[in-house]
């Protein structure tokens, strides 16, 4: 038997007993197999198998879980990818254009002991009685059709199409504990976040928690620790509404859309519904049907009295859902009095312009992008004198952003939130890079490490002490992506090859195949030359970059060093002074300026960068759960300005370069990394990085188009978003709304 096996198995939580049968559900070829891995490799090999055994009820056909998207798949390297097809433990197939992946009879066989080992590890007892009651009922009662025991939203859905979108939209509390249930599952092994895919449909659902084909046993066990007669009264109760629901979409859309079904509580309400639209509509006919409830048939004789009966009809359905669905936790430990607070006198009665000294426009332009034609100002009430600024916290975290329109301060307090992610949104001139600096010297001002990511040269503040490498031709200063740290385990020779070759096709994607794998086998070629192997010892030695320009450039497939020279003739990842993590981690602000970079090496860079911070910061451990003190939760605050560059989908890339930035929003933030990123539209984020972010600022847009896409998310108009001033702006901090304005750094006390 393998020891890297029994090992990894270990590490993953398997109790000491269980190992041993565990292991035997692994074939002889494939512990062989393994054998030519280190620990830590097999550990990341099973992971991914488990990942795709769940991940693959989040694609369905006809109720079947057939796979996961190949984008879900990228928050592993391709290294476990291709060491599991490798031995026959997945496989993928193109369904409709779309690469979906899926465990093979031979990794189902190995994932399901697996699986089956982590359920039975589950306190279900204790998870029920953590997690309202109601939850697991709810689950069971609401999720139907292909979703059935598979997936839940991630986010709030943005539409009410299905019921139990529309429960979770009309009773925000419901979607909280939903949420924390599915997250529980998550952290134990049993659940995971992955596209939601209809193959029958052609389109993509967003992202969603997925749970594997056994988490109906999940939910048995917490429907038998409910009291029967609280199970009962809501299994009613939902029953009623999805009746409800189910004949007022039928109504809505016609029987083109969603066929209602005959049943005989269907009926019955469809009666009552018809009942109560009698002045809109002609009632033709009753069909007999055999149980004594008739089926009604109707014509409507007044569509727009129609129409306005059913979204009565509607709304009042959400009363009733918001009146009867309630969640009750244990009430808080209440807080101290408040500190008494100096009043602050009312705003002018009479609306004034800002003033042109306090509030210059130019502070909040951003220097790089083009000006345009600005909408006609709108006048704004102006909170002159500024409330009294409260004591700090003791361990507290709160970072002072600007001012509500009615004079409060507005801070951030990430360490209070479920992430401490933010995203700024706004069109050239809004203020973003200016909000930015402020959030920046903000931070450094109490002793915490920032790292700027600029693609544009301009993010840094002028003030303060900043640490600034300038990446440019030459190499005065450089970090090396396949340099190991025997203290950092995670990066092995096989895991940084990787991670090199999937940057450079995700920035070089007409690569091929055969080309990356070229690449890969020159790279271990080089490792093993300068006496690197798979034994930590070994890692003290150092790849010379110069060594893998010689091999790449006299290779004798003429593309690859066509493709990369690029790289050695800005000497990218060699030079003169290296980047010291440990110097950027210790406090203060660092700037990286990429902008002498031709474009494609500055998405290169950082992407490699931020791989190798993540690295790092995973070596540390995870920041200790029930931390009280805020700025224990924080290791490092990184800002990617014009962070669609790291996001928006490449020709021939299969999204590979948002699925990298995904991974550093949903798991970062365990190992204490803060992501601030800042682009021009909502839309060049997607469902899950939106989904681990808590904090959204848009401000003002530049023109109609981007003033529609980002108002439809804040539920703004379109009008607001054009007319606000620089510095303006919608902030959403978890689940609060307020207009603030931000106070731009020449006014601030740094």
């Amino acid at each position: 038997m393998s020891r890297d096996l029994i090992e990894a198995l270990k590490a993953m939580g398997y109790a000491d007993t269980g190992i041993p049968a565990l292991a035997e559900s692994f074939p002889p070829a494939v512990i062989n197999y393994l054998g030519d891995f280190r620990t830590q490799e097999v550990h990341d090999i099973i992971e991914t198998l488990l990942y795709i055994y769940i991940a693959q009820n989040s694609s369905s056909s006809r109720g079947r879980g057939e796979g996961v998207v190949e984008k879900s798949c990228y928050a592993y390297t391709s290294g476990p990818l291709f060491a599991l097809r490798e031995v026959g433990l997945i496989d993928s197939v193109s369904w409709h254009g779309t690469t979906v992946i899926k465990a093979t009879p031979a990794g189902e066989a190995i994932a399901r002991p697996l699986m089956e080992a982590r359920l039975r590890a589950l306190d279900i007892r204790s998870l029920a009685c953590e997690i309202h009651e109601v939850v697991p009922v709810l689950l069971a009662g609401t999720v139907k059709g292909s979703y059935v025991n598979k997936t839940l939203p991630s986010t709030l859905p943005r539409t009410e199409e299905t019921f139990i979108g529309f429960l979770l939209n009309n009773n925000p509390a419901l979607f909280e504990e939903c949420e924390r249930f599915a997250a529980r599952l998550k952290a134990a092994g049993c659940a995971v976040l992955a596209y939601a895919y209809d193959l029958d449909g052609f389109g993509a659902g967003g992202v969603v928690y997925t749970f594997p084909p056994e988490f109906a046993y999940i939910l048995k066990g917490m429907l038998e620790t409910i009291d029967p007669g609280v199970r009962e009264h809501y299994d009613m109760l939902l029953e009623s509404f999805h009746s409800t629901f189910t004949v007022l979409r039928y109504l809505v859309c016609g029987e083109d859309y969603d066929r209602i079904r005959a049943s005989p509580a269907h009926r019955r309400e469809l009666s009552r519904v018809l009942g109560l639209l009698a002045d809109s509509i002609y009632v033709l006919e009753e069909v007999p049907q055999d149980d004594g409830v008739d089926l009604p048939r109707f014509i409507i004789k007044d569509r727009d009295l129609y129409d306005a009966r059913l979204r009565d009809l509607g709304r009042a359905l959400m009363v009733d859902v918001a009146d009867k669905i309630v969640i009750d936790r244990p009430a808080p430990a209440p807080e101290p009095a408040p500190l008494p607070r100096v009043e602050v006198p009312p705003p002018p009665a009479e609306p004034q312009l800002l003033d042109e000294e306090e509030w210059d426009d130019e502070i909040f332009s951003d220097e790089e992008e083009d000006v345009v034609e600005e909408a006609t100002p709108v006048p704004v009430p102006v909170p002159r004198p500024a409330p009294a600024v409260e004591p700090p916290r003791p361990g507290g975290l709160d970072i002072f952003l600007g001012h509500a329109p009615d004079g409060r301060r507005v801070n951030w307090s990430p360490g209070r939130l479920n992430n401490g992610h933010m995203i700024i949104l706004g069109g050239s001139g809004a203020g973003k890079t200016e909000t930015i600096r402020c959030i920046a010297l903000e931070l450094a001002a109490q002793a915490l490490p920032v790292i700027m990511i600029d693609f544009h040269g301009d993010m840094a503040p002028s003030i303060g002490d900043i640490r600034t490498y300038k990446i440019r031709e030459g190499g005065e200063y450089y970090f090396n992506p396949l340099e190991l740290d025997p203290a950092i385990d995670e990066i092995t020779p096989l895991r940084a090859t990787s991670d090199f070759v999937d940057a450079i096709s995700i920035n070089f994607p007409t690569l091929g195949i055969q080309q990356r794998r070229k690449i890969k086998n020159i790279i271990k070629d080089c490792y093993r030359a300068s006496g690197i192997t798979g034994k930590t010892a070994t890692w003290t030695r150092v790849l010379d970059f110069d060594d893998i320009e010689g091999e790449i450039m006299t290779c004798e497939d003429e593309t690859i060093p066509a493709y990369l020279e690029d790289i050695f003739d800005y000497k990218l990842f060699s030079g003169e002074e290296k980047i010291s993590l440990p110097t950027i981690l210790s406090g203060g602000i660092t700037h990286i300026n990429l902008n002498a970079l031709p474009e494609n090496l500055r998405y290169l860079f950082a992407d490699l960068f931020l791989r190798r911070i993540y690295y790092t910061l995973q070596a540390t451990g995870e920041i200790p759960r029930g931390t009280d003190n805020d700025r224990e939760k924080f290791r490092l605050f990184v800002i990617v300005d014009e962070a669609k560059l790291l996001v928006s989908q490449k020709s021939g890339s299969k999204t590979a370069i948002k699925a990298v930035l995904n991974k550093y929003a949903t798991e970062m933030r365990k190992f204490g990394v803060s992501l601030i990123l800042a682009s021009q539209l909502i839309a060049h984020f997607n469902e899950e990085i939106l989904a681990n972010i808590a904090v959204k600022f848009c401000m003002r847009a530049e023109n109609k188009k981007q003033a529609q896409e980002n108002a439809k998310f804040f539920e703004v108009s379109e009008k607001d978003l054009l007319n606000f001033q620089p510095g303006e702006g919608i902030l959403i901090i978890g689940s609060e709304k307020m207009n603030i304005r931000i106070v731009p750094t020449s006014r601030r006390d740094l």
